[in-house]
């Protein structure tokens, strides 16, 4: 049963998608639209050294994201939670810079300061599927 819901919600990722992505300071959540990338399995975001996220990464690594699906006229959302790691290692900060042209439009060296590249490691999905009343929940 939960390989099937495993497949089903990441069948709905793509390289890029627009999520609704939550940190935590001072015991209060902050959420912002953010492009989470899906590449070979793994889900990443970038971001700028002085946007507020960052610190309160830094702060607390746990994150959660909510991503709105359709199927037809049914709408469903999948809600990933986890916890970050800040990337240091130039060449995997360079492919990113390279591979995406958003990420190229701010930051052109992948030693540059203000480039924070997050990879997104999740342990938990919850999912409600286009039409459904419940969700699912699945320990990754």
């Amino acid at each position: 049963m939960s390989e099937n819901i495993k497949k089903e919600i990441f069948s709905y990722f793509k390289q890029m998608q627009t999520v609704f992505f939550a940190t935590c300071d001072k015991e209060r959540p902050y959420v912002r639209p953010m492009l989470l990338l899906y590449i070979d399995g793994k889900f990443w975001v970038a971001t700028g050294a002085d946007d507020a996220k960052t610190p309160q990464l830094k702060k607390n690594p746990h994150f959660e994201f909510c991503y709105f699906i359709e199927a037809g006229n049914e709408h469903g959302y999948i809600r990933g939670a986890g916890m970050v790691n800040f990337i240091s290692d130039l060449e995997i900060r360079k492919k990113f810079i390279d591979d995406f042209g958003y990420i190229r439009h701010y930051w052109q060296e992948p030693d540059d300061p203000d480039y924070v590249l997050l990879e997104c490691k999740i342990d938990h999905f919850e999912y409600m599927r286009p039409g459904a009343q419940t969700a699912d929940s699945l320990e990754i």
